[in-house]
Parts: structure tokens; C-alpha cells; sequence
């Protein structure tokens, strides 16, 4: 092995202590790399091949996650996300960019006002 090159056990064992030099590389094998060692990896600047990655949902601990419920969701605690791709022109994206405006929150916003709308519309056209 390269003198420039370590281990993934190793360069797990280097992070946990804090003595890990960023500058090494580390050398992949066909091993799996369970996720959580992956994620550690990751936030130290190391990018795990993703086919390595080894993911098994029996060996996480959920106990500490309490469960969701209706008040939850009623109180606003929790809301529902929607993930959209919306095409935008050059020019367009160009211009949000720009401006710094936060894309999800216009986004958002924009449809709260339009439902906001159509149901006064829809209130006022019955009179």
C-alpha cells in the first residue's frame, strides 16, 4: 500500500481519535461500508462510492423517535413538504440567484396565496 493511502478501517480509527489528515487518501475495497461509518466518512471529506454503502434498517435504533400524531400534524408540529422540479428560464434563475431569494420559501409562499385566493374567490362568487 501506498504510503499516501489508508485503510477505511483505518481512517475510521484516525477520525474517532481526531488525529485524521484530511490529505491521505483512502483506499476502497469492495467491502461494505455500513452507512453510519459512510456518513462519518462523509463529514470529514472522504466521499464513500455509493454501491459500498451498506444500509440495514433492523440495526438502527428508532426508540428515541417519538411516533407522529394527528395532533401533530393539526398544530402544524409537522407539515407536509411537496418536492417539485419546476423549470425556470436562464434568465429567471439567473435573476434568483442574484437577488439571494430563497426558492422554497417563494415557492411556498406564492402557493399559499393562491389557495388563499381561490377560496375567496370562490366564497365571494357564491353571494
Amino acid at each position: 500500500m501506498e504510503a499516501n493511502k489508508i485503510s477505511v478501517e483505518d481512517a475510521l480509527n484516525l477520525i474517532k481519535a481526531g488525529e485524521f489528515n484530511p490529505e491521505v487518501e483512502v483506499n476502497f475495497t469492495e467491502a461494505k461500508i455500513d452507512v453510519i461509518d459512510a456518513v462519518l466518512l462523509g463529514k470529514n471529506g472522504i466521499d464513500v462510492p455509493e454501491e459500498l454503502i451498506e444500509y440495514d434498517d433492523d440495526k438502527i435504533d428508532y426508540s428515541d423517535i417519538p411516533a407522529i400524531t394527528d395532533e401533530d400534524i393539526e398544530s402544524g408540529k409537522i407539515v407536509w413538504i411537496r418536492n417539485a422540479q419546476i423549470p425556470v428560464r436562464k434568465e429567471i434563475d439567473d435573476w434568483i440567484k442574484a437577488e439571494k431569494i430563497d426558492f422554497n420559501t417563494l415557492i411556498t409562499e406564492l402557493v399559499e396565496n393562491f389557495y388563499k385566493t381561490m377560496k375567496n374567490i370562490q366564497k365571494n362568487a357564491a353571494l
